[in-house]
């Protein structure tokens, strides 16, 4: 009986182990886009996860969500976020924004802010 329980506790770690990790490798593997193949895809990403890339443009940060645009120059798609806002968020910056479509906006739940790629950084940022 001991070698049985011994099997079956073993069975469940494994499957347990399997299910944790595709459940991660699907979160991770979210496609990086631009608002121009968003824009382009009529709705193909709608629901699925993404990495938003782009300028940020419109950043509004007054109420409980913050929300601004993302742009690439050619096109603009609404983002929302629900969280603490990173401190080098600013416009101008090329932002990562990672998260759902709902309709036409992102609905993003983590952001990362690219570091300047220039020589000069914005004096808010010193």
């Amino acid at each position: 009986m001991r070698r049985k329980n011994k099997l079956l506790v073993t069975t469940v770690g494994i499957l347990i182990l399997l299910t944790t990790l595709g459940v991660t490798s699907m979160n991770a593997s979210a496609a990086f886009v631009s608002p121009t193949q968003v824009s382009e895809s009529d709705g193909a990403y709608q629901g699925d996860w993404v990495n938003l890339e782009g300028v940020v443009t419109d950043l509004d940060a007054d109420g409980a969500a913050i929300t601004f645009e993302v742009t690439d120059e050619n096109h603009t798609v609404p983002v929302v976020y629900e969280g603490t806002l990173p401190d080098t968020l600013q416009d101008g910056r090329v932002v990562v924004a990672k998260g759902q479509f709902d309709g036409d906006r992102l609905v993003a739940n983590k952001l990362s802010v690219r570091a300047h790629e220039g020589e000069e950084r914005p004096e808010s940022t010193r």
